[in-house]
């Protein structure tokens, strides 16, 4: 893979590692950061404050100018918030810079708000010259840990072939592992919906449930994110892998996980303002609770315990997580 020229865009904390990760292999890596400010930042530090110990390779040239980022680029890696990727590849088109040759790789989690489109799905709407070229990479995987080594399996979902073989290629080495599938609607959806779980296994928390408790949700929630996934065209069986119960295990359990302790809060008793007051980055649950609710709806799957979730991020009382598991507090 040496010389592979790889475009990340984003440099939050997973992009960060993504193309620290790219560059372990040799690539040519731009990664793009929209805030000028920041962008000179990391390129005098080589770090990222939210991802203590990384120092990103002297290689990676970092860059504010899109034009410059997505240049000749081989591979587009997609590792934005979900709420400005369409923008992001909207400008990107008015460029004229993609190649036909290029691939893209979505690395956001999220569901399109207005559409209910998956973010692969946006990527291909807004390039359509990357149509059938596009693949999303997802499963547990905590920026932490992988910039600190810790061993990870990651999903990669789309057309199968050798150029899916290359890009597993590219991304695997170190810690690092990544399988394939070609269910890339399961795989995006496991992705974002398992933050809604999330959520709701941290509103157990706080409300001082135990492992019981828990474990019930997260086989409840599992089931109504295969039911989801399959009334949306996807596979059924792909929430039993890393985008699915592999994600929502880390993202359920852990204490790393903003979902989770946005949920907690909630169950302590705070409203969702506070809450949200007191975590200093994006709770991506917030959005793909809403998502998974309206998508419930248009394809009308029965997902009771996501629309409590749901309502106690409107405030509602998170107490109403415990009756959608068949629970009556007080009895």
């Amino acid at each position: 893979m040496v010389n592979f020229r790889a475009t990340v865009l984003g440099a939050g904390m997973w992009g960060v590692v993504l193309a620290q990760q790219l560059a372990g292999k040799k690539a040519r890596v731009r990664l793009w950061e929209f805030v000028p400010s920041l962008a000179a930042t990391l390129t005098r530090t080589r770090r990222h404050a939210h991802v203590p110990g990384l120092r990103l390779d002297g290689s990676v040239v970092v860059t504010d100018d899109l034009a410059m980022a997505c240049r000749d680029a081989e591979l587009l890696i997609f590792a934005l918030p979900s709420t400005v990727l369409a923008a992001t590849a909207r400008k990107i088109r008015g460029l004229a810079l993609v190649s036909a040759r290029a691939r893209a790789v979505n690395a956001a989690k999220g569901v399109e708000p207005v559409t209910l489109s998956t973010m692969g799905d946006v990527i291909e709407r807004e390039l359509p010259a990357l149509r059938k070229q596009v693949w999303t990479l997802t499963g547990p995987s905590f920026a932490r840990e992988v910039a600190q080594g810790i061993p990870t399996c990651l999903m990669l979902g789309g057309p199968g072939g050798a150029a899916a073989v290359t890009l597993a290629r590219l991304f695997t080495g170190g810690a690092l592992r990544v399988e394939l599938s070609r269910d890339r609607v399961g795989v995006e959806l496991g992705g974002s919906l398992k933050n809604a779980i999330a959520i709701g296994a941290g509103i157990l928390d706080g409300l001082g449930t135990g492992a019981n408790t828990k474990a019930a949700l997260l086989v409840r929630g599992l089931a109504e994110m295969g039911r989801l996934i399959s009334a949306r065209g996807g596979r059924a069986d792909t929430i039993y892998g890393l985008a699915g119960l592999g994600d929502l295990i880390a993202t359920g359990t852990s204490a790393q996980s903003r979902n989770r302790t946005f949920g907690e809060k909630l169950g302590r008793g705070l409203t969702p303002a506070r809450a949200l007051a007191q975590i200093p980055t994006v709770v991506e649950g917030l959005e793909a609770v809403a998502c998974a609710r309206q998508l419930c709806r248009r394809h009308k799957v029965n997902a009771p315990l996501i629309d409590s979730i749901w309502r106690a991020t409107r405030g509602a009382d998170a107490r109403g997580v415990l009756t959608a598991l068949g629970f009556r507090p007080g009895e």
